[in-house]
């Protein structure tokens, strides 16, 4: 039985920093990136769309064709010859037409988290915003900052996000769907009592065990030990039992009905919680998804030599095919565009401090990806072997991934 919430962002934040490959750091805070930059597009609705038709972006019907044709101004992870690129042919009737976005007044684009352990590293900020992939605007969405656990000595509990548990490597689960919360697990510094819930962007938590009246109802019962797992794309939020932590029980209730017997048990391999106990997938060394492609497969990452790679995984035939060349690049935070064939990752040269960049290929691995150009720039630090680096990460960095494409 594990008791291990007490200090555990501090020891966690600490881990494997030797193993870590690096790609960059930089003295800015992250807390900066939402500024008043946002594509108009993706704010409200309300203000009127850039029009621009960036063709190193641009996909034709085609995919394959498109990237190749497309890829001409990026090299980074080994561009074929000339002769081998497929040309776009426009004479058999192919047209390069971008659409302008529309304005739905919806989260749209690619969703990107910013951790900030630099400012304060044990008060870190977390910044999500999203990148119009047409334009390269982007504006922050949400904010979110952990100050309980800045003082451990001062309060009679602290707040952690949800990181032990995270079902995804990019941690998507973390937050629900429109991203006004973000999922964390609360500890009781006097008898290490642990509650699941979440945080809203004014540091308020939510205590879901007291809601569903699972806590302790008197000094003569059992301490409970709950962690959090996080949130599902329909509204619904996970928490574990963790009384036997190396087979914990698992619980799913709906968002908008926390009330006492509204939750209930779901099975460890239910596909949003990847239980890394489990068996069930043990046979790709515990990877778990950065994004659904279908019922069958994931995108995720791990790492290849001293790089990390973007990995397609089918779980019927247990197999894995990389989607993204290494190169002299390392990669992480593949997910899947609303295409269904586009994919939007984070690449950094796998030697030096430089910072990563988006890029933006296809699932079937057709051409070169090719870099996102945008005035929004990822700060990173180091990423570990798995792409999880948020509890792995050192106390002086950033840390960047990508949450999603809408």
């Amino acid at each position: 039985m594990m008791r291990r919430k007490f200090f555990v962002t501090v020891l966690a934040l600490a881990l494997s920093v030797a193993t870590m490959v690096g790609c960059g750091s930089s003295v800015d805070s992250a807390a900066d990136m939402g500024g008043d930059t946002g594509p108009a597009a993706y704010a409200d609705g309300t203000a009127e769309v850039v029009d621009e038709s960036p063709t190193e972006i641009a996909e034709p019907d085609d995919a394959s064709q498109g990237l190749a044709d497309v890829a001409g101004e990026n090299d980074d992870f080994g561009r074929p010859p000339e002769e081998d690129l497929v040309p776009w042919d426009v004479e058999a009737g192919e047209e390069d037409v971008t659409e302008e976005a529309p304005v739905t007044g919806e989260i749209e684009g690619i969703i990107m988290l910013q951790a900030d352990y630099k400012t304060n590293s044990f008060a870190p900020t977390f910044v999500v915003s999203a990148i119009n992939p047409q334009s390269g605007e982007y504006h922050m969405i949400s904010s979110f900052v952990f100050e309980h656990v800045a003082r451990v000595q001062e309060d009679e509990f602290i707040v952690d996000p949800a990181y032990e548990m995270a079902r995804y490597y990019n941690y998507r689960g973390m937050f629900n769907k429109d991203y006004t919360l973000m999922a964390a697990t609360k500890t009781f510094l006097g008898n290490e009592e642990s509650h699941v819930g979440w945080v809203n962007q004014s540091g308020e938590f939510f205590d879901v065990t007291e809601a569903l009246g699972e806590n302790r109802q008197s000094d003569f019962e059992d301490t409970k030990h709950y962690e959090t797992v996080g949130f599902t794309p329909d509204n619904n939020f996970i928490y574990a039992d963790i009384e036997d932590y190396h087979h914990p029980v698992y619980y799913m209730v709906p968002v908008d009905n926390i009330l006492p017997g509204a939750s209930y048990h779901v099975e460890n391999t239910h596909p949003y919680i990847m239980d890394v106990y489990s068996d069930t997938w043990r046979w790709i060394d515990d990877i778990k998804p950065t994004c659904w492609v279908d019922d069958g497969q994931f995108l995720a990452v791990r790492r290849s030599g001293q790089a990390m790679t973007c990995i397609k995984v089918t779980i019927s035939s247990q197999s894995v095919d990389e989607i993204v060349p290494i190169g002299s690049q390392t990669s992480w935070s593949p997910v899947l565009g609303p295409d269904g064939s586009s994919v939007a990752f984070l690449s950094a040269p796998l030697e030096g401090t430089e910072n990563p960049s988006i890029y933006l290929t296809n699932v079937s691995r057709d051409g070169t990806p090719t870099k996102l150009e945008t005035p929004y720039t990822p700060l990173c630090g180091r990423v570990a072997d798995n792409g999880s680096v948020l509890s792995n990460i050192s106390l002086a960095y950033y840390y960047a991934s990508i949450l999603e494409w809408r």
